[in-house]
């Protein structure tokens, strides 16, 4: 079941996902001066990463997805205004809890809150070249890769892979 979020449990609630992954492969981002391609690369061992996670306060955009009384997962809309997009700001499903279709509900979701937002034409996101799991899921949800940045985290950062870098996906919302 998704419903929005409404107490502080459901804070406490989504303070208690684990919103870490791992993964055997990812995008390597090849480029010349005029294009971009993504090429699956493969590791021999995979690479445990958490993502970051900020505070969370209640809003009219904070879903949960509870299993058994459970918050196995959570999502976030934020409006951008004067842009058509409806960002989502985080999507997470605990692990115990992915691969049961948590992930898809919390889309769908999010999705039709979105068609409520005044001039809303499309769902907005930024996930990691590095999180392959993600990139596909948002694939088979429907989502499109619509651009990258090389530039948006700090390269310097201790939790960062080599060559780590922000990617977006948009998915046109049915009207």
């Amino acid at each position: 079941m998704v419903r929005p979020a409404e107490s502080q449990a459901d804070l406490t609630g989504i303070d208690a996902v684990d919103v870490s992954y791992s993964t055997d492969r990812i995008y390597r981002v090849r480029r010349n001066n005029m294009a971009f391609w993504l090429e699956e690369e493969r590791f021999e061992l995979p690479v445990e990463k958490a993502d970051l996670r900020p505070a969370r306060t209640l809003s009219d955009g904070l879903f949960v997805a509870c299993q058994d009384g459970e918050i196995v997962g959570y999502g976030e809309l934020r409006p951008e205004p004067g842009t058509g997009r409806v960002r989502i700001e985080s999507i997470f499903v605990s692990r115990s809890a992915r691969g049961q279709g948590v992930g898809g509900r919390l889309i769908e979701a999010l999705a039709e809150q979105a068609t409520h937002q005044p001039g809303a034409r499309c769902l907005w996101l930024e996930t990691q070249n590095v999180n392959y799991p993600a990139v596909q899921f948002y694939l088979k949800m429907g989502f499109r890769l619509c651009g990258l940045d090389e530039t948006l985290y700090q390269p310097d950062d201790p939790q960062l892979l080599p060559g780590e870098m922000a990617l977006y996906f948009t998915r046109d919302l049915a009207r």
